[in-house]
This record gives C-alpha cells, structure tokens and sequence, in this order.
C-alpha cells in the first residue's frame, strides 16, 4: 500500500475531542460545560499528566450555540464561550490556540459537512443545487433529528459539483485558524444515496473523495467519525435512519456485510473517533500510522488497545479535577502508553483461541487480549492494569501505573539509563519521590492503588 503523507502520525500523539456546549434552542442559548478559559486550565493538567507529549484537542461545539447547531456552515463562534476581558468569543478563541501552544497542544476544530438545517442561510442554495438528500418527487428528505430540530443530509456530488462545499469550507477556514491547525474533525462523514437526482453510492464515494482532496490540498488532514465501508443500499443498524430512508425505495434491501466493503477512505482520512468494522486481519494488514483511533470491537481493543476517549471523562464527571484527573491517569497510562507502545512496532501475526487474540509484532513484542499483557522477549510489561511502558520515543521517560497497588521488581527493557528520579504524576505537575537505580532493566517501586509515577533518567 501506498503511504499517504499526513502532518501528523495519529498512531503515536494524543487526540481528543473536547466537548464544550450544546445548543437550547427553546430558551436562544447555549448551554455551556466548557468555555475556552476553562479549556485551558483543563489542557494544563493533561500536558501535566502527559509529561508533555504532542496533542490535538478537537473543540465540539465551538460554533453557533453549540454541538450540532449551524451545519454545514461554520462561520460563527459561540459568543457564550468567550472570556469576560475580551470583546469577542473569536479574540477568546485566538488566545486559547496561542495559550495552548504552551502545554504541547494544537487547537483544531470538530466540524460537519454532512448534515445541514433549514436554519442555515444556505439551505435554500443547497435545495436549489439538490445538494440535499431528495425524496423521487424532489421533496427534501428529512434523515435524522438533533437538538430537536430536523436534519437533512448533504448529497456529496451535487454538493461538490455546486461549488457550495469550496464556499463553506473556505469561509470556515476564515473563521477559525484551521489551517494552522493542520489538522480538522470532520464528523458522520457517512455515504447517504440520493434519489432525486439519482446519486449512488459510487458517485458520492468519488465526491466525498474530492471533497476530502479539497481540503488536504489546503495543507489540513481530516480525522474523522467512523470507518467508511459503505455498501450499496446499506446501513449497518437495522434502526438507522438511513436504511429506513432507503426502506421507502426498496422493499428488499440488498444483503451484504460491510467486511465486503474496502475501507473507502483509506489513504485520505488516518484516523477515526470509532475504528468500528475493523477485523483482526484488517489491524494486522494496515499500519497504524496509515489507519487509526479507537477500537470499537471488545476483543480487538484488549489486544490493539487504541485512541483514548478524553472528551467522554470530562462529559460524564465535569471539570472539577479531584473527580476527572484520577479517571484521566488510569486511562492515559492503561489505554494510551499501551497504544502507542506497540505502534512502535510492526505488526506481523496473530493466533486466535475462542475469543482471545495473541499477537505478534516486530522486536519480540507480544499482546495478550484476554489477560491484557504486553511482553517483550517474554518479559512481561503490563497485566492486567499493572503497566511500565515508555512515554516518549527515546525511551527516556517511563510511566508506572497499578490499579490495585503493587510491590516489588518493574520490568523496564527498553530503559536506555541506569539511574532514574521517579515523580508522582500529578495534574499540576510531576513531584519528585526518589531516585533508584535500575539494575539489568529492573527497578523496584512500590505503588499505591491508582497511583501512576514518571520515571526520568537521572540528569
């Protein structure tokens, strides 16, 4: 396979999305869990907790009132975000992006050019151009709802050929510094066929590639929701609105499974929020670095691990530290290292028992799904939610986390030094314990439940 060149390698840096406001269309605001301040103080901790590697923080909804509100245009910032000393939420927004730059962060932008709203100053364009998913009769077709408000999906070709897409991605890159960012959240970039005028799914598959073209000539990779295996006539839930869309058309809907798909976007989207309809051999076949994000598959991810999740922590707990730090460290240290450890290799073969998965990657380097182990040259690394994994690529800064507590001999091979400083891993920064030596890529730490420790080579 061919190598696409993207600015950034999704397989070895942190990603995530950070969920700020949803709209409430029935009181005209927004409802606010994250403003750009508090953004800030929250990307501080995680650069703390991260000793400091590389990060993309995705903002959902930044735009409008909020997540799911303008679409397909982008070209308002939510004032509800912004600082009380600025003048504008945009002003709020440029000091978040350069302020961010100071804790390893790039700030890019969750956005969506498949769905639109009638609110949109544009709807009528789009039906003018049937740049809109069309019932046979040229009606417009109502796919989906959000925030209660009904929603229509773009049909790809006519909204390329139209020129409208060009127009709104091109006054979204004016509104916010995306280019910069190098780097943008494309969301439900899903293939819907139109039945007026008839668009299948081979002639939107091509349009959603010229769109994605589009945007990557301007210097901006796309990450996006899901895996694309889009089959003719088909949409995996047999609950989802799209098949019933499709219901009206064809009574017998054609039978296929999305394993007969290749995945569409290979090769022009590296990574995705769910890297669901992935099988064991499609992880094994495409590096990493070409395909990546978070396993939606139980089995698959015991093994592969993958993309964490930071935005669900800060959803479902709030902002207040002593709650989502704790949660933040365990799943940094048993979810993320582990990714990033074993992209470092390539992956070379698997053997399958039931549902439990070993597999092998270059270097000596072995994952076990069903006990959660990673062993290298037979020396074992993590079990379970006890780990010691490298951090940065040049092996100079380890992680040790337990869930439960341990005592007793750490295995480090990779370890380049032979005296480390440990530090507590906290959220406002890292706090010396002791320095210990490390004797045949051994150390000895005792660990409290839940407690994670950086370990430095001695300067």
């Amino acid at each position: 396979m061919e190598k696409a060149k993207f600015n950034y390698d999704y397989s070895k840096i942190l990603w995530m999305k950070m969920f700020l406001a949803r709209p409430d269309f029935e009181n005209n605001r927004s409802d606010v869990l994250i403003n750009f301040e508090h953004a800030l103080d929250i990307i501080k901790a995680v650069d703390s907790i991260t000793q400091k590697i590389p990060k993309i923080i995705y903002l959902v909804g930044w735009q409008g009132l909020g997540h799911d509100d303008t679409y397909p245009e982008m070209n308002t910032i939510n004032p509800s975000l912004k600082r009380e000393c600025d003048a504008t939420a945009k002003e709020s927004l440029l000091w978040l992006v350069e302020n961010a730059k100071k804790y390893n962060t790039v700030i890019s932008y969750h956005g969506n050019v498949a769905d639109a709203y009638k609110a949109s100053p544009t709807h009528n364009d789009f039906v003018r151009e049937s740049a809109i998913l069309m019932h046979s009769d040229g009606t417009q077709a109502v796919i989906e709802a959000f925030n209660g408000r009904a929603a229509y999906k773009t049909s790809y070709k006519q909204y390329w050929e139209s020129g409208l897409f060009k127009k709104i991605f091109d006054d979204f890159c004016e509104t916010v510094p995306v280019r910069e960012a190098g780097t943008v959240h494309l969301d439900n970039f899903c293939i819907a066929e139109n039945m007026f005028p008839r668009t299948d799914l081979t002639q939107q598959n091509e349009a959603r590639n010229k769109m994605l073209d589009y945007v990557m000539s301007l210097g901006i990779d796309v990450t996006s929701e899901y895996t694309y295996r889009e089959l003719p006539y088909r949409a995996d839930a047999s609950h989802h609105p799209v098949r019933n869309y499709y219901w009206l058309y064809e009574k017998n809907l054609p039978v296929g499974h999305w394993k007969d798909s290749p995945v569409h976007t290979l090769g022009r989207i590296p990574a995705v929020w769910w890297m669901s309809n992935m099988t064991i051999d499609d992880c094994i076949n495409i590096p990493p670095e070409q395909f990546s994000g978070y396993l939606n598959d139980a089995v698959l991810k015991t093994v592969f691990y993958g993309t964490m999740h930071g935005e669900d922590i800060w959803m479902n707990n709030g902002i207040d530290r002593e709650v989502w730090v704790p949660l933040f460290i365990k799943e940094f240290c048993t979810h993320h290292i582990p990714y990033v450890y074993l992209n470092r290799c390539k992956r070379l073969s698997y053997k399958q028992d039931g549902e439990n998965y070993i597999v092998s990657f270059s270097d000596g380097v072995e994952s076990t799904g069903k006990t959660k182990t990673i062993t290298k040259n037979g020396i074992v690394l993590k079990t379970g939610n006890d780990v010691i994994l490298p951090v940065t690529e040049d092996n100079e800064i380890f992680a040790a986390f337990s869930e439960n507590g341990r005592s007793g001999e750490w295995n480090m091979p990779d370890a380049v030094f032979e005296t480390a400083d440990v530090y507590n891993i906290t959220d406002h920064g890292n706090e010396y314990i002791c320095t210990l030596p490390v004797t045949d890529k051994k150390i000895t730490l005792t660990l409290k439940a839940g407690q994670a420790v950086a370990i430095k080579a001695k300067a």
